[in-house]
């Protein structure tokens, strides 16, 4: 809008065009979805429940209500997947009550009465916890019964408080952190355990990757306690909408479930904005390049191809501009740092257009929400919010879960949440009733913002994606073992109801061979290892070794970070000795890391210097091992499994100001790390990578050095490495996955990476049995390589593989796939479509900020073509000759002179 004008208030209703037409200064390009209203689909309560709860009710149900609640009446297990705010608390709340009433009323007393009715209520976190409380509570107060619901979890007060918890209570509410640990005492929850014939798990599809295989396993053990006391429980999982509902419920509880996502609720009419910020200048004060001390993480290189204000500026600025018309505001943050920052840059956002914002006592209650406030804290925040007296609040995803706050007038997203169930959950908290709600969401510029941004249909479109969980993975498996041998002895019962026969009898004797398990099948299975082995468990990993975080001797206790423990591979990339982290503000140096004894740990203090810390990263995979394929076209697809070596061996200094390197290369004295884990990998056909290399020939990357750099196979390298980022890039586009938990290698070698027919002849100490060994060393890793490569009988085909980046695996890398075609997809879409104008692209197509080699080389055409080749599509991407347009099939093996030396090492 001009900028002589203050802008008009509204107090009624806002529209998105009232929000671009308003906005001061240059609102950049935005894009008006209409989501259209939702009537309710209603059945009269008495239908499904009997007259006194349904007169109590006092309205009728939401057909999906009613549809679940039926389905419980028939002992079927139910998964409620509908959207934000369609009361699905309600679902679970009516059935406890329902067997409450059949169970003839309250359960025990502390005299030892006979159980009735009990429930487990399990949320993922405490402050939902506490929330659903209150809600159960006045359900069953509205209802007349006197049902007793009682938290139970870390901060409930020991002793008496706890035994009376056990004793007395209708419905427990804890979390799967809490359940692990209660598991060992369960002959103190023998009665509520004996009773219970309901567990609810809330907000299930929060649980995928490593912590929905913990509570996989957590849940299988809860049921064979429950079994022991005789109980037999029914299931219900609440969902938000995601791709496959069924198979994940049962990848969780290992037993059918009935789905339930046809949405009777009703909902009103919604403006989506989705909005591009504009081109950065530098008359704007706040858009300068982030900092790590401003977000709480690193910097990245990639920033100066990022021309475009970032979100985590333009997205204050929307939130200041929504809360001054008159709309309650929630804006959805990706940190705490950023939570707390937004706060900051929304004031400042008001000072700066004063000319615009006219009314200094305008919609000013702003405050920041997230976990590391104090509980009184975050609960005055929520009632503001319920009540109308805070005007916004700037928040983690701690508001995405099912918190009673009530319903705002608009939602603003910094930047795309990750996936589309996220994305719609956010957005479900605007909409009051059937009133029009105002969504925006304000891209950044990395690759899943600027596909959904230029992609408007894709939120939009009846899928969404899958929620993965796994039970495959061997060292979470073990972990539970040894567990569920500690609460009950294991035994032929177990086998194939468990875990099957000789899965379950490996794990047994791996444990009794470290003197942790004694005894058979046949006989039982006891424990025998250090007392409770539920501690051990950490619900977010799969290996138990983990690093505590320790301060410094002599350092006030008060700069304490009180950080998770870290995962082993993250200490060798993020902590070792000399790295400066960022955490919640505040910068930590590592003086030292201890990885022997009792408890790894690594030792931080607090310092202020004008740098942080990068590890630079060597990765390449080695044999790879396929346990299935298939064809794409003329293209081979395999999943497997397969060892990936990386190596942290030197660290970079960059200046937080400017990004400039203090330091570089300073070794870090770590070997390199192997990682077991599961990938997948696509072969290309060699008349595909022939033509590839005659087109893109005369392209050539000045830095590159070695036998690459003066190859022909540059720019078609440069494809296969551009390929490999899109394809982790927009993996969470149809999966609930963070490409932060997937790895990535394109190689022209890939026949070398892969488990060797016959064993090499020697290592690097003259051994014959040099294959069975993971190298110690990229250089011994790569030595093996060129040896293999050289043994092939004909040239090694090129290709890429994707890996989950956690020991074991997570399950990720084998839905890649199964889903690989639309992955492909999207990942070839999203580079033809983006306006870089770059070969080499940009943050938003194919650069990626966690890549080892430095996003060189990079060839977006050459990955279109790649792309296209395996989709079966004619290329578009370059004017082909009649001479491209075949192969000769008789010479197509051969690496002609005219073709030039073909690397064996490259790999990206």
């Amino acid at each position: 809008m001009d900028g002589t004008d203050a802008p008009p208030t509204h107090d009624g209703e806002l529209t998105a065009n009232d929000v671009i037409e308003t906005f001061p200064g240059d609102p950049g390009e935005a894009t008006i979805v209409d989501v259209p209203a939702r009537e309710a689909s209603t059945v009269p309560a008495r239908d499904v429940l009997r007259p006194r709860l349904a007169e109590a009710l006092g309205h009728d149900l939401y057909s999906h209500q009613d549809a679940a609640l039926r389905a419980l009446a028939r002992d079927e297990n139910v998964c409620v997947a509908t959207s934000t705010a369609s009361g699905k608390t309600l679902v679970y709340g009516l059935a406890i009550a329902r067997r409450y009433l059949d169970a003839g009323g309250p359960a025990t007393t502390l005299d030892g009465v006979d159980r009735g009715s009990t429930a487990l209520v399990v949320y993922p976190t405490k402050a939902l916890s506490r929330d659903q409380e209150r809600e159960l509570n006045d359900l069953y107060e509205t209802l007349g019964l006197d049902v007793t619901v009682r938290v139970y979890d870390g901060d409930t007060e020991r002793g008496e408080t706890r035994r009376e918890i056990r004793e007395t209570a209708d419905v427990v509410i804890t979390n799967f952190a809490g359940v692990n640990t209660y598991l060992h005492d369960h002959d103190r929850w023998a009665g509520f355990y004996g009773a219970c014939d309901l567990v609810v798990i809330d907000e299930s599809h929060t649980y995928t990757g490593v912590h929905g295989m913990h509570v996989a396993w957590t849940l299988r053990r809860l049921k064979r306690v429950l079994g022991y006391y005789g109980a037999d429980p029914g299931y219900v999982l609440t969902s938000a909408t995601i791709g496959n509902p069924d198979a994940h419920s049962r990848g969780l509880i290992d037993e059918p479930v009935t789905v339930v996502d046809d949405d009777g609720s009703p909902r009103g009419p919604r403006d989506l904005v989705l909005w591009n910020p504009p081109r950065a200048s530098s008359e704007d004060g706040d858009a300068v390049p982030q900092t790590q001390a401003e977000t709480g993480t690193e910097t990245d290189d990639d920033a100066e191809h990022a021309d475009r204000l970032p979100a985590s500026v333009d997205a204050p600025r929307l939130f200041s501009h929504l809360t001054y018309h008159g709309a309650q505001t929630l804006l959805f943050t990706p940190s705490r740092k950023l939570a707390e920052l937004s706060i900051e840059r929304a004031g400042r956002a008001r000072e700066r257009w004063s000319g615009y914002y006219t009314d200094p006592e305008r919609g000013t209650d702003l405050r920041a929400y997230h976990a590391g406030h104090a509980r009184n804290t975050r609960h005055a925040t929520e009632q503001g919010l319920k009540t109308g007296t805070i005007d916004g609040v700037a928040s983690t995803n701690a508001l995405e879960l099912g918190l009673n706050i009530g319903a705002m007038d608009a939602t603003v997203q910094l930047g795309y949440p990750g996936q589309r169930q996220a994305f719609w959950q956010q957005i479900g908290r605007a909409g009051r009733g059937t009133e029009r709600a105002l969504s925006v969401l304000a891209a950044d510029h990395r690759t899943l913002d600027q596909y959904v941004v230029s992609n408007p249909t894709y939120l939009t479109e009846s899928d969404v994606e899958d929620a993965v969980v796994d039970t495959e993975n061997d060292a979470v498996f073990a972990t539970h073992v040894r567990c569920a041998a500690d609460e009950l002895a294991l035994d032929q019962t177990d086998a194939d109801s468990f875990a099957e026969r000789e899965r379950l009898e490996s794990a047994i004797e791996l444990w009794r061979r470290a003197g942790q398990l004694s005894g058979r099948l046949e006989t039982g299975v006891s424990y025998t290892g250090p007392p409770r082995p539920q501690s051990t468990v950490s619900m977010y990993a799969t290996a138990g070794e983990e690093y505590a975080v320790r301060l410094a001797d002599g350092v006030d206790a008060r700069h304490d970070p009180e950080m998770e423990p870290l995962a082993r591979e993250r200490v060798f990339r993020d902590f070792h000795e000399g790295a400066v982290r960022f955490h919640e503000g505040r910068q930590y140096e590592v003086t030292d890391v201890v990885h022997e004894g009792a408890q790894p740990h690594v030792v931080v203090q607090p310092v202020d210097v004008d740098y942080y810390t990068r590890t630079n990263r060597e990765v390449t995979v080695l044999d790879a091992e396929a346990e299935r394929s298939r064809e794409i076209g003329d293209f081979v697809l395999h999943h497997g499994t397969g060892t990936v070596l990386s190596y942290y061996g030197t660290y970079d200094q960059v200046r937080i100001e400017g990004g400039g390197k203090r330091r570089q290369n300073v070794p870090t004295g770590l070997p390199a790390l192997p990682m077991e884990t599961q990938l997948c990998w696509i072969e290309v056909p060699n008349d595909v990578e022939v033509r590839l290399v005659d087109r893109y020939g005369d392209f050539a990357v000045p830095e590159l050095d070695g036998e690459l750099g003066e190859s022909v196979h540059v720019g078609y390298a440069g494809g296969l490495h551009a390929a490999e980022h899109a394809t982790i890039g927009v993996a969470p586009l149809e999966l609930m996955v963070d490409k932060r938990d997937l790895g990535g290698l394109a190689t022209l070698s890939l026949d070398a990476h892969l488990t060797a027919a016959t064993p090499d002849p020697a290592g690097d100490d003259g051994s014959s049995d040099a294959s069975i060994r993971t190298p110690d060393s990229i250089a011994a890793a790569e030595a093996r390589i060129r040896s293999r490569a050289d043994d092939l009988e004909r040239p090694p085909a090129s290709g890429w593989f994707i890996y989950d980046g956690v020991e074991g695996g997570l399950g990720f890398s084998r839905a890649i796939y199964e889903e690989f075609e639309s992955i492909a997809e999207r990942a070839r879409a999203l580079i033809a479509g983006c306006d870089c104008g770059r070969v080499d692209g940009c943050p938003a197509c194919i650069m990626d900020d966690q890549c080892g080699n430095d996003n060189r080389p990079l060839h977006g055409e050459a990955a279109i073509d790649v792309l296209d080749a395996l989709l079966g599509q004619t290329s578009t991407t370059s004017e082909s000759t009649a001479d491209e347009g075949t192969v000769n099939e008789d010479t197509a093996d051969e690496v002609t002179p005219e073709r030039g030396h073909r690397p064996t090492l490259f790999y990206s």
